[in-house]
């Protein structure tokens, strides 16, 4: 049986999309500096406990930690957690975070210790629909075990709405200094699936190497869905905004950032 796609590149392959998570790193101490207002409006106090799932290079948990907070960070990568463990020693906060390789499918049984502890549960960067409706809600209902009484998830995922009103079927972009990505996309509108061929190229002086090639699909969602999702997997929700700076959330907002509390 192949493996599935998240296997290939986040396991097998992890340097090829590593870049760019190192290429964005930067982004997220903004990043974290919204979230962490939007957790302070919802509830959460300064120091609380965080759960990063899908947590790459520990870019926004080691930020987190950076402010305060006691995290866990959860990836399917060992080579993004061996990066994240590295980066939270670089910063100083290797005591404040605690990194674990581990699939998401199976967070709460990783976790079965530390049942109804975290203040925070987020699901950052379309991290959720790498498999199918009944997995994400599955997940989302694993994270609510986790949560602390009345603690509160942040999901961060593209928007549906926003993706038909400036679909591109092809795109192209650098990641780092030398690596260039080349992007074709396929919007299946029954199933509500991106289907995605990325390929990827080093730059040789003035010709180009192919390094991989990806083909990968996801379910995305229009903010109801995931509205109805959340609530159908123990969480009440709360409100969305257009993005980490609390804006409102309109059908030109290229992000949801939904948050939702335990019920």
């Amino acid at each position: 049986m192949s493996k599935h796609w998240t296997e290939r590149l986040f396991v097998d392959r992890p340097s090829i999309f590593r870049s760019r998570l190192e290429a964005q790193l930067e982004e997220a101490e903004g990043e974290v500096e919204g979230l962490t207002h939007i957790l302070s409006e919802h509830g959460v106090a300064d120091g609380g406990t965080v759960l990063d799932l899908a947590c790459g290079i520990g870019r926004h948990s080691v930020a987190f930690a950076e402010r305060g907070f006691s995290v866990v960070g959860v990836d399917i990568s060992p080579d993004y957690i061996a990066r994240a463990e590295a980066l939270a020693d670089e910063r100083g906060v290797r005591g404040s975070v605690e990194f674990l390789v581990g699939d998401m499918r199976l967070v709460a049984e990783q976790l079965e210790e530390r049942e109804g502890v975290f203040d925070a549960s987020l699901s950052l960067f379309t991290s959720l629909g790498y498999w199918d409706e009944d997995a994400d809600r599955e997940i989302l209902g694993q994270l609510s075990h986790l949560a602390a009484p009345d603690g509160v998830l942040v999901i961060d995922i593209a928007n549906r709405d926003w993706i038909l009103r400036n679909f591109q079927a092809r795109d192209f972009g650098n990641v780092g200094d030398d690596l260039l990505q080349m992007m074709e996309r396929r919007l299946d509108l029954e199933e509500s699936r991106m289907h995605n061929v990325w390929r990827y190229y080093m730059s040789r002086g003035r010709d180009l190497e192919h390094m991989e090639t990806f083909e990968m699909n996801h379910r995305v969602y229009s903010l109801h869905e995931l509205k109805a999702l959340v609530e159908s997997s123990g969480w009440r929700y709360q409100t969305c905004y257009g993005g980490f700076g609390m804006e409102p959330f309109t059908m030109d907002s290229r992000r949801i950032v939904l948050v939702a509390k335990r019920l």
